[in-house]
């Protein structure tokens, strides 16, 4: 026989964290999407703490079932029917919040890493025109005369 209310609690924190690591992903997204750097810098310490309050979370939950000598890569919903059917729909509820957060950030993922590569293709096409006819003069002022002539003399 298993104590429910700490497996309640569990999940209930569980779920809670996991739904704070899903809205600060989705911020990000949004942040990531609309190029707002300053918001997404402020963003990242809160995800990192949000998540490793979800993963502290998913621990104690493992734990919970590793003391109840549940194996939580078996049929974990044959045990919830069985065992405590009032926390099924918290577990799906869990695992569905889970799902969503690593889909969001395996995509926020791929938006950083796209954004870099785009940054760094301009950024080489900049280097590269800019060795054939400077963009800026000495004194730093723009340019798009040959052999760096300046604008602002002619």
């Amino acid at each position: 026989m298993i104590l429910t209310a700490p497996l309640d609690n569990l999940l209930h924190q569980a779920i809670s964290s996991m739904q704070t690591l899903l809205g600060l992903l989705k911020e990000e997204q949004s942040y990531l999407i609309s190029n707002q750097l300053d918001s997404l810098l402020v963003l990242t310490i809160d995800k990192q703490t949000a998540a490793f309050e979800a993963e502290q979370a998913g621990l104690a939950l493992s734990q919970f079932f590793a003391e109840q000598d549940i194996n939580p890569q078996s049929d974990i919903d044959a045990w919830f029917t069985e065992q405590h059917p009032k926390a099924l729909v918290q577990w799906h509820l869990l695992l569905e919040h889970t799902r969503q957060a690593a889909a969001f950030n395996t995509s926020n993922g791929k938006l950083i890493e796209t954004r870099q590569q785009l940054i760094n293709t301009f950024m080489q096409q900049v280097l590269d025109a800019s060795q054939n006819s400077p963009l800026y003069a000495p004194d730093g002022k723009l340019t798009s005369l040959p052999q760096g002539q300046r604008r602002d003399l002619a």
